[in-house]
């Protein structure tokens, strides 16, 4: 039977090979919780940085920023829509939607909470559709 459980801070997994430059830290996902059924992190973006821009085959994915100011993209190129959110929005992104994000400061990181409905980072079946960025705009 699964229990409930808190999972300190201090106790998040770093995942820095994911989406770098991102940083995110998990919180709840199948190496802390017992078949969580989805994955619950910390993302740190750090000044000016951006992650390659991907999609979910197999899972939606949510966002919740807690501070900055990012620029975010959805669809392919030919329909490529761009929003800005910002501390307090929340962001749904559908299984199968292309995205990518953008943190508009130069001098300070931005943090959001993400979410996937899945247990486990590689149960979503990303697709990453361009390479690594680096810190450049």
């Amino acid at each position: 039977m699964r229990e409930a459980k808190i999972i300190k801070s201090k106790d998040k997994m770093p995942d820095p090979n994911y989406e770098p430059p991102l940083q995110p830290g998990r919180g709840i996902w199948s190496e802390s919780v017992e078949n969580p059924g989805l994955t619950l992190s910390l993302v740190v973006i750090p000044a000016g940085a951006r992650n390659q821009r991907h999609f979910h085959t197999f899972c939606d994915a949510g966002m919740h920023i807690l501070k900055g100011r990012l620029k975010m993209v959805f669809g392919p190129d030919h329909e490529m829509e761009e929003a800005i959110a910002e501390p307090g929005d929340f962001a749904f992104v559908p299984a199968g939607v292309i995205h990518g994000l953008m943190n508009l400061s130069d001098t300070e990181p931005a943090e959001l909470i993400s979410c996937y409905s899945v247990g486990h980072r590689k149960d979503a079946g990303t697709v990453f559709i361009e390479p690594r960025w680096d810190k450049k705009k």
